[in-house]
């Protein structure tokens, strides 16, 4: 009896040997197969736990570097790869937009000019997720430049100044004030601006809407 059970112990440490084996190579067929490709943990197999907000930029170093492990990222009968993830799970339209949000309202009311949405990184809400796809200039990227259709800047031309009218118009009094930070990578101190702050705030002061840091006292 204690020979059979050394020997059943020996069986399950080398099955269990085997899958770990098994486990790693596949842990390192994803991160290890392409110099590029994100590292795994060769103990889960996950990415890291900021992944979800990550992952667009690695995805725009090496767009290829995720089909080894997800499969196709624009055929969904070919998604899922060997970690049966596919990325249709999270972008059920595939890598864009959903229909419809070339709408001025749809994309810039209620998408762009949203707070931004933290506790969701898929929710395209915010000036900053927009950055994601489209550039941290909003020039292009994965995605095509913003100023290919807003000639001037990511947002409207000048004048976006109503305040009265339907609230699906996108002025810029209805963007809500926590892409302040965004805002300053043009606005700064009342740059590109028809205004500035009458007196600007301290260095190192966090953009807003409203402390002398952009356009308005």
């Amino acid at each position: 009896m204690r020979q059979m059970g050394n020997s059943m112990s020996r069986i399950q440490l080398m099955t269990r040997s085997f899958f770990a084996v098994v486990f790693a190579l596949l842990a390192w067929g994803c991160s290890e197969g392409r110099s590029s490709a994100p590292q795994l943990s060769a103990i889960s197999g996950q990415h890291p736990a900021t992944w979800m907000e990550s992952h667009p930029a690695e995805y725009l170093k090496q767009r290829d570097q995720c089909r080894t492990c997800h499969g196709s990222t624009t055929d969904p009968a070919a998604a899922g790869g060997i970690s049966k993830v596919s990325c249709f799970t999270c972008h059920p339209n595939g890598l864009g937009h959903p229909t419809g949000w070339a709408v001025p309202s749809q994309h810039g009311r209620l998408g762009a000019q949203l707070a931004p949405n933290t506790a969701d990184p898929l929710a395209m809400a915010g000036f900053a997720r927009c950055t994601q796809c489209h550039g941290q200039n909003y020039t292009g990227a994965i995605a095509p430049s913003c100023l290919t259709c807003h000639t001037k800047a990511p947002h409207p031309n000048k004048p976006w100044l109503p305040e009265t009218g339907p609230t699906t118009l996108p002025s810029h009094t209805r963007t809500d004030v926590a892409n302040a930070p965004v805002c300053a990578k043009c606005h700064l101190n009342g740059a590109n601006s028809t205004r500035a702050p009458r007196t600007p705030a301290p260095a190192g002061t966090v953009p807003g809407c409203f402390n002398n840091t952009l356009c308005h006292s």
